[in-house]
């Protein structure tokens, strides 16, 4: 059994051909826009703006920041040369502060050493009347008298050097507490000891002499025999003028060592102002250096502040 083909239609060749029905083309205006990838970026305005403000805000704390620092250093400048200028007085009134109980303890020191001289002489007199009174077995009355006017003389003398002395150690104490001033004041300076140990020196050596001097000026001639009395004195007076020698020692030290100070001080001082001028000056133009920078800091925040976004 075999199958049947359909028949096949045939176009005659004089008919056009025929065209398959094209789509509908909606108008232009239904057609949506494509989609592209900027679409989604916010608006071309928005990345300006916000950089704007940003700007903004940095330039005025910028030149906040700027005119705070500009205003510092120059007060600070300014603080700097009124302190220089106080410390450099300070160290001038307290230099001559100095200068002038050197000058007044000097002649004090020179008149204690003519002083203890002229016990020296008063004592050898006195010495010389005990020892002839103390070899005679038989004095007469009046030698006691004479003793008493001789002891008296001896005790107007040391009365004198007391004075003296009591005047000239307030002059040197108090020129070490000058200097103590000094010392809070200035870093690296330090009070010189040598007419501080020279003057506690010169006390214990005093208060040796003082001792000597009492037990000589309270011995009573009249009490007892009278030899027997200038015997003692005559012992004491020697031992006044072993001290005496010493004693003048010790003011011809502290006077040496005052003296030292006075050209010590003179120079120290002069180097003190040098030192500190210096460190004015340079930190004067550290600051005014900054002050620049500030200034700079202030102008370039100005350039930021004002400046207009791309296009």
């Amino acid at each position: 059994m075999t199958s049947e083909t359909p028949p096949v239609e045939t176009q005659p060749a004089d008919m056009p051909p025929i065209e398959a029905p094209l789509a509908e083309v909606p108008p232009a205006d239904d057609v949506p826009p494509a989609e592209t990838p900027q679409a989604a970026v916010a608006p071309p305005q928005a990345l300006p703006a916000r950089t704007r403000r940003r700007d903004r805000v940095l330039g005025t704390v910028g030149q906040v920041v700027g005119v705070i620092g500009i205003v510092v250093c120059l007060l600070l400048a300014v603080g700097d040369v009124v302190a220089r200028e106080w410390a450099v007085g300070t160290v001038d009134d307290v230099a001559a502060a100095v200068d002038a109980q050197i000058a007044k303890a000097d002649p004090l020191l020179t008149q204690a050493s003519a002083k203890v001289g002229e016990i020296s002489g008063r004592v050898s007199t006195v010495a010389d009347i005990a020892a002839g009174i103390a070899a005679d077995p038989s004095p007469g009355g009046a030698v006691a008298d004479a003793l008493r006017a001789g002891l008296a003389t001896v005790s107007d003398r040391y009365q004198a050097l007391r004075t003296n002395y009591a005047d000239m150690r307030e002059s040197v104490v108090s020129m070490v507490d000058r200097l103590k001033t000094l010392d809070r004041l200035v870093p690296g300076f330090s009070i010189p000891q040598g007419p501080v140990d020279a003057l506690s020196a010169l006390d214990t050596r005093l208060r040796e002499f003082d001792s000597k001097v009492t037990g000589l000026i309270t011995i009573d001639p009249g009490q007892g025999p009278v030899n027997q009395a200038a015997a003692a004195i005559a012992l004491k007076a020697g031992e006044i003028d072993t001290r005496i020698t010493d004693l003048q020692s010790g003011i011809g030290e502290v006077q040496q060592r005052v003296s030292t100070l006075r050209t010590k001080l003179s120079d120290t001082a002069g180097t003190i102002k040098l030192g500190v001028t210096l460190g004015a000056v340079g930190t004067f133009f550290v600051l005014l250096y900054l002050a620049l920078l500030h200034w700079v800091l202030f102008r370039h925040s100005g350039e930021i502040r004002t400046k207009k976004p791309a296009a």
